[in-house]
């Protein structure tokens, strides 16, 4: 756990050093400065995490249709429409391990489907996963052991923006050799190639639709033959190949939320099946960046808890586990649902457009005001209160700290007292 660092001269003034929530990278050496309810970074922020920090502004108060009521009057709407709903949907799902761990207690009792905002994106893998299998490795054997790293159409830039300084260029590594001989590639679009001062690339060039046709060319490279490709893509997939061949650790990076959806599974098993090749005569493996906005975390949870990871349906004798039935947006898109319950704790992700009475667990950002809406405040984890989540390489939960005093309930705190009302 970080050291806490009060300052005695000023008690309303607070620095910390913390694990930042707003990306799943957990990055946990931010230094935090906290004035009252007002948050700032002092260090080791990327933008995403100021901008975040700063944004987090106290919870709101309890809306039903739009207007203030008492939290007591909230829950007892909330009641209502869980009460009445034959087919609920408990999705979003943006929080902590303990809020995860009550909104499945509380699904099942509703009898509900379990989905998170970013299910669609980590189904991809998960599937995968469980078709063939992958070899998969951390941050921190990126960081120490790989000499080879290949960003499979990953865009650094605009999320995970301090994977290039903490993974890719650190300071210090394990493998001082290794990292001062690393080569790292980009394969995909020129927009999405990493712009990190310090940070020698080679990029080879092609759209996003491109993408498994260059694999394919990669693999048949490696193989040892011909492929249909022309011109300076096939010149640098043709180094890149070489790199592979001599590397002692190569490792392919991945974002399953950045890839073409109608491509994405194929992406992921096509790399899967390259590092199990790599692998008979050095060593390979996978990463992938995702699961933003706690989602890594409620994949976890669900799995350890139900058996499955999310996408799943309580409302059976047995649970019944169906990626692609129960994604948020096909459930919504065809009625298949009578009520919401959403969960957004880290930043302003409402709710999908729909007409469904819903609830909304979260930030004041993510409340809704219109009619047949309940919106029920909770603090942000990290912030408001203290928490765990889950890193994008799956292998760590990090503690977070609470910074301020609000007086916000979690969202365990919340759906606790929601389903008190029930009994």
């Amino acid at each position: 756990m970080p050291k806490q660092n009060t300052v005695n001269s000023d008690p309303e003034l607070r620095r910390d050093a913390v694990t930042c929530p707003f990306c799943s990278l957990l990055c946990d050496d931010l230094e935090t400065v906290t004035r009252g309810p007002q948050i700032s970074v002092s260090a080791n922020a990327c933008p995403k995490a100021r901008k975040a920090f700063a944004a987090a502004t106290p919870v709101g108060s309890p809306l039903v249709d739009g207007k203030p009521v008492t939290l007591e009057q909230a829950l007892n709407a909330a009641k209502r429409i869980l009460k009445h709903a034959r087919q609920p949907l408990f999705s979003g799902l943006a929080t902590d391990v303990d809020g995860v761990r009550a909104s499945l207690a509380l699904a099942e009792r509703c009898g509900a489907i379990v989905d998170h905002l970013h299910g669609a994106s980590m189904a991809h893998g998960i599937r995968v996963l469980q078709s063939r299998g992958q070899t998969m490795t951390t941050l921190a054997e990126v960081r120490n052991r790989a000499d080879v790293v290949v960003l499979l159409g990953a865009d650094i830039n605009e999320d995970f923006h301090r994977f290039a300084e903490i993974c890719l260029t650190p300071a210090e590594s394990l493998s001082p050799e290794r990292l001062a001989a690393r080569q790292i590639f980009h394969l995909g679009p020129r927009a999405q190639r990493p712009r990190q001062a310090g940070l020698n690339c080679q990029p080879i060039a092609c759209t996003a639709d491109e993408l498994p046709n260059f694999l394919g060319g990669l693999r048949a490279l490696l193989r040892g033959r011909q492929h249909g490709l022309t011109g300076r893509g096939a010149k640098a997939l043709a180094a890149l190949a070489e790199a592979l061949k001599s590397a002692a650790y190569a490792v392919f990076v991945w974002a399953p939320g950045q890839l073409p959806p109608a491509h994405a599974e194929h992406l992921i098993g096509s790399a899967g099946e390259l590092i199990a090749e790599l692998n008979q005569h050095s060593r390979a493996a996978g990463l992938a960046l995702g699961g933003n906005e706690g989602g890594q975390t409620a994949l976890a949870t669900a799995a350890w808890t139900a058996g499955y990871p999310l996408q799943f349906s309580y409302a059976g004798e047995t649970i019944d586990y169906d990626p692609l039935r129960y994604q948020t947006a096909r459930l919504l898109a065809e009625d298949s649902v009578d009520a919401l319950l959403w969960i957004s704790t880290f930043s302003a992700q409402v709710p999908p457009a729909n007409t469904l009475p819903c609830i909304v667990i979260g930030n004041a950002a993510s409340a809704l005001t219109r009619p047949g809406s309940v919106y029920l405040p909770v603090g942000t984890p990290g912030i408001d209160h203290t928490g765990q989540l889950m890193r994008t390489d799956s292998v760590v939960s990090l503690p977070l700290q609470k910074l301020r005093d609000t007086g916000a309930l979690s969202t365990a705190q919340m759906l606790a007292a929601l389903a008190a009302t029930l009994d």
